[in-house]
């Protein structure tokens, strides 16, 4: 598998640097119970697609809670973050997936235009929290511990969790606090180690991957990277094709009453906003795509006329 490290050096580093802006609107509900006369004026950030609303959502209960009644806020005079929660396209929003994630899957499905438009504006509620259909935003070690999860997750895949286990606590914590200080040297200074190889091989043991479509859980399935039996490097198509027929399997044998029926030639497939050729290979994607949870998070939008 021919690369250029120089080059693919420069691509983790673009897709590090790559934001988001995003124009926060309070909900109409919500308006009604400001404690001025004016609305609040829409609010505007630019963030980073690896990361998560909850590093963020103490800015938003910041800036509302300087509009809301006293017996609103909380003993900081902030918004009490207990029923905050975010909405796209009367969608909630998960605060477990990526930023980048969300907007990739929702703002391609949903949007009346082929063109997305920008900044992407997301509804703020503060109250009627969805129980049933969101968790409640976290603090910020709840948040660290998921990250970290995820990321161990992945290597198992890997290296069989040896590359992870074998790092230091403070590695560990280093990998987090780059990302939520947005530091992309100090991130792949241990990140690269989880990019190696192990067990005398070229590639990774499994592909960690996640395969989003519109309404429907994401799909994870075992899928190594390279076919000894063909000696050959497997790519993105074989990755989808791959999955999408063993999930419709597996709903056949479950007797799933709607069977996933998907033509891959009628979707477009985004990772980190970008649209990779179906014949890049997985492992290069794996080790250049992926987000700093080491996942590909692969969403498949379905094309419009």
């Amino acid at each position: 598998m021919n690369t250029s490290p120089l080059d693919d050096k420069e691509i983790t580093r673009e897709l590090w640097q790559s934001r988001i802006p995003i124009c926060f609107l309070l909900s109409e509900e919500d308006k009604s119970k400001v404690n001025r006369s004016e609305t609040p004026e829409p609010f505007y950030l630019m963030l980073s697609r690896h990361l998560y609303f909850p590093c963020i959502i103490d800015k938003i209960s910041r800036y509302y809670s300087t509009y809301y009644k006293e017996n609103l806020t909380d003993s900081t005079n902030n918004i009490s973050l207990h029923n905050l929660w975010l909405e796209y396209e009367s969608i909630p929003l998960k605060w477990h997936y990526p930023i980048g994630v969300l907007y990739d899957l929702y703002t391609s499905s949903l949007s009346s235009t082929s063109s997305c438009h920008l900044p992407w504006q997301i509804i703020v509620h503060l109250s009627k929290f969805p129980e049933n259909e969101l968790i409640r935003f976290p603090d910020k070690e709840t948040i660290e511990a998921h990250y970290m999860t995820t990321l161990k997750e992945a290597d198992a895949l890997k290296h069989k969790g040896q590359i992870i286990g074998d790092m230091q606590k403070r590695d560990h914590k280093q990998l987090w606090n780059s990302l939520f200080q947005d530091k992309y040297e100090n991130f792949w200074n241990i990140n690269m180690k989880l990019m190696s190889y192990t067990d005398n091989l070229q590639y990774f043991r499994y592909i960690p991957f996640r395969i989003y479509i519109l309404d429907r859980v994401f799909i994870q399935k075992l899928f190594s990277p390279y076919d000894i039996e063909h000696d050959k490097w497997m790519t993105l198509n074989d990755l989808i094709q791959f999955s999408l027929n063993h999930e419709a399997q597996c709903e056949r044998l479950s007797n799933e009453k709607e069977i996933l029926n998907i033509n891959i030639k009628d979707y477009r497939i985004i990772i980190h906003g970008v649209q990779p050729p179906l014949h890049t290979p997985i492992q290069w994607l794996s080790e250049y795509f992926s987000y700093p949870d080491n996942f590909l998070h692969i969403c498949l939008v379905e094309k419009r006329m």
